[in-house]
């Protein structure tokens, strides 16, 4: 009888990204790659497996017979979400998963993508998520490794009544490769020491120049993504790739005091179909910087708490023009 358990506060997250150069989609990171042990609080772990699709039954029979059975492992996504405290690297970290952007003002367009998602091909925004010491048999497979990952969403949220103000940066990330049991816990991640940003240290809260005084904000960035088929002689029946399906969406809700500003943003609300800029800088203009230059504002309402707030719910465009292929959906600056 196995004797064997894990506890939920043994595991560590580790990312594998790309050293000195990128690595193929489909190949996991190696221990001289660059490891990244983020300041995960929350996540959920993935299993090879697949689904079943079952065949019709004949005419004259109530029951369903093995042969009608037949597992799709040539359609298996595997997805996992990482919830994160919003440090620098965490950010950063997701964005070039993404959108393919590493830089600390990590700007995204409509012509921004994450490059050839192709089986084989060297691409820098693909990572390798391990959690180590979650493997099932502890004395062999320590590790659940999954390669090929890249990001579908990332979400940033600040709240003045939840973790003291701290940021959270929950993404999640998808690969069609089968995760693997294995021995491949990093000897030497990074580990992130950054502290997160923080709600209370935002000195510029605006929409449309209009300073406005939060109670929370959420801004979520995302893409479709799906698998291309699979590979003949592929045991495991890999993916030839990814294929992007349809545009990045930029979506959000602020939650501020019901006073006077709301009042001067109100033709806005009503809905006047123009775009308008949002910002949150914080105190220093250096730690940390979110810009939208052309936000719509969608179907805000009243807040009823121990006193009034407002929602503010708003989806995010690039403006629109000569260069509007080129011009700036979301700019996020963050430096330690």
């Amino acid at each position: 009888m196995a004797t064997n358990f894990q506890s939920r506060s043994d595991v560590q997250v580790i990312l594998g990204t790309a050293a000195s150069s990128a690595k193929a989609v489909g190949t996991a990171h190696a221990e001289g790659d660059t490891w990244h042990k983020l300041q995960v609080i929350d996540y959920n772990i993935e299993h090879a497996s697949a689904p079943i699709d079952v065949a019709p039954s004949r005419s004259g029979i109530y029951g369903q017979v093995e042969s009608q059975g037949h597992h799709r492992p040539d359609t298996q996504m595997y997805e996992v979400t990482l919830t994160m405290r919003g440090t620098t690297t965490a950010v950063l970290q997701s964005c070039l998963s993404l959108f393919g952007t590493p830089s600390s003002a990590a700007v995204l367009d409509p012509s921004d993508n994450t490059g050839d998602m192709t089986h084989g091909i060297a691409n820098a925004s693909q990572f390798t998520i391990v959690f180590a010491n979650a493997g099932s048999d502890k004395a062999t497979n320590n590790d659940v490794v999954m390669k090929g990952c890249f990001a579908t969403s990332m979400v940033l949220r600040q709240d003045v009544g939840t973790n003291g103000g701290e940021m959270v940066v929950e993404t999640t990330f998808v690969t069609a490769y089968q995760p693997s049991e294995e021995n491949l816990n990093p000897t030497s991640p990074t580990v992130d020491e950054g502290s997160p940003r923080n709600i209370f240290d935002l000195g510029t809260s605006t929409i449309d120049g209009v300073a406005l005084t939060l109670n929370n904000f959420e801004i979520s960035i995302t893409r479709p993504l799906a698998r291309v088929h699979f590979q003949p002689t592929s045991a495991s029946f890999d993916p030839n790739g990814y294929v992007q399906t349809g545009p990045y969406e930029v979506t959000g809700s602020i939650t501020a005091k019901r006073d006077d500003a709301i009042n001067d943003i109100a033709d806005h609300i009503k809905g006047d179909s123009a775009g308008i800029p949002l910002a949150l800088v914080d105190s220093t203009s250096a730690n940390l910087n979110i810009s939208c230059p052309k936000i719509m504002i969608d179907n805000s309402k009243p807040e009823v708490s121990d006193f009034l707030l407002q929602t503010i719910p708003f989806r995010a465009f690039a403006a629109k023009g000569a260069d509007q292929e080129t011009n700036t959906i979301i700019s996020i600056t963050i430096a330690n």
